[in-house]
């Protein structure tokens, strides 16, 4: 009974650093003092340091030499690479679940536009990942869901900023309510393409905002 009780909270602490790093609270390269965070969690370092762990097999954060534990800074290339993996994965996820999609599928892809329009853009990483997960769950591959999940959350670390530079979030949103669409026509081929273009376009928005950002401030690089 102690092990499962240790594991969940070792699950909640995972939780609630990766989404400090996630909401960008925690920046890349920021080091994670454990004695403080454990201070500010209100738990011990034995589940804190096995959280770590985690976060550091999910890509979030790396071990230093001298430094410690740091958030991990992903390079332009590495951040490609996340796109690239994004696209292959889910278009095949999306061309999967359209055939199957239930109208509860697309209610809960509506409900999540209809609250994303009504929040700030400091959420939109977490509404994205929402609208995307409802969107390829009925392709009832769940491996698949996970692994993406890990991809999403490497990249939401970067949306904020993002958004701040090039302001495309009611692209986005547009991308989305067109995706739905498609979705809803059972028109695999158009949806599968115009997702492939909407990956490939914030990519590109991304690389460029984060490419700029570190000019201007190459210590964080």
């Amino acid at each position: 009974m102690t092990k499962l009780g240790r594991q969940s909270l070792t699950d909640q602490i995972v939780s609630a650093v990766r989404q400090r790093i996630v909401s960008g609270d925690l920046p890349e390269g920021t080091p994670l003092r454990q004695e403080k965070l454990a201070a500010e969690l209100g738990v011990s370092r034995v589940p804190l340091r096995e959280a770590i762990r985690q976060l550091e097999a999910e890509g979030l954060v790396v071990s230093e030499v001298h430094k410690g534990t740091v958030v991990s800074s992903l390079s332009l290339a590495e951040l490609q690479e996340i796109f690239e993996i994004r696209v292959e994965l889910e278009t095949w996820l999306f061309a999967l679940a359209i055939p199957r999609m239930t109208e509860a599928d697309f209610a809960l892809a509506d409900s999540v536009i209809a609250e994303s329009a009504a929040s700030g853009v400091d959420k939109w990483g977490e509404f994205n990942w929402r609208f995307h997960s409802a969107l390829y769950a009925a392709a009832g591959r769940t491996i698949a869901l996970k692994l993406l999940k890990g991809v999403h959350d490497n990249a939401n670390r970067y949306i904020n900023l993002q958004l701040a530079v090039v302001a495309d979030v009611e692209h986005e949103s547009v991308d989305h309510r067109n995706l739905l669409a498609f979705a809803r026509l059972r028109d695999v081929d158009g949806g599968v393409k115009l997702l492939r273009k909407h990956i490939e376009t914030v990519a590109e928005n991304l690389v460029r905002a984060i490419g700029e950002s570190r000019k201007a401030a190459p210590h964080v690089a």
